[in-house]
């Protein structure tokens, strides 16, 4: 339901729909509340759900393009709005497979058998999702 402007590869995990909670106090839960965000179509709590790499490299874009004269003064969520796509799969199970101190791999699957792996890094309290780049 949403992408990054062609220089953040969003996995079709982020395109499915599911709940969660507010606060990113676990790592599923910061996977759940991202996927909810995006299906809701709202970017600033997409960007607010990034985690500090993920944010940065779109901080390094908006910067860019403020340098090359854009004329167009762009906030972070209008770069997770850009490129709307309908959903891959749904998500059906959120789970942690792993963590080591503030990183954690979080496993989402669809009823249909589709896994994707999703890193999750903890900042302070909650939990927040690192995109892979290109």
């Amino acid at each position: 339901m949403f992408g990054l402007l062609a220089l953040v590869v969003l996995p079709p995990v982020f395109l499915s729909g599911c709940s969660g909670g507010d606060a990113g106090w676990s790592p599923e839960a910061a996977v759940t509340q991202l996927i909810a965000s995006a299906r809701a179509g709202d970017g600033a709590s997409v960007y607010r759900r990034l985690g500090p790499r993920t944010r940065g490299r779109i901080e390094t874009i908006l910067a860019t393009a403020r340098k090359t004269g854009g004329a167009r003064l762009l906030r972070p969520e209008d770069l997770v709005t850009v490129g709307w796509v309908p959903p891959a799969w749904e998500a059906s199970n959120v789970h942690e497979q792993s963590r080591s101190g503030d990183e954690a791999e979080v496993e989402v699957a669809s009823a249909a058998g589709d896994r994707q792996n999703v890193r999750v890094v903890r900042e302070g309290k909650r939990w927040t999702v690192e995109l892979p780049l290109r």
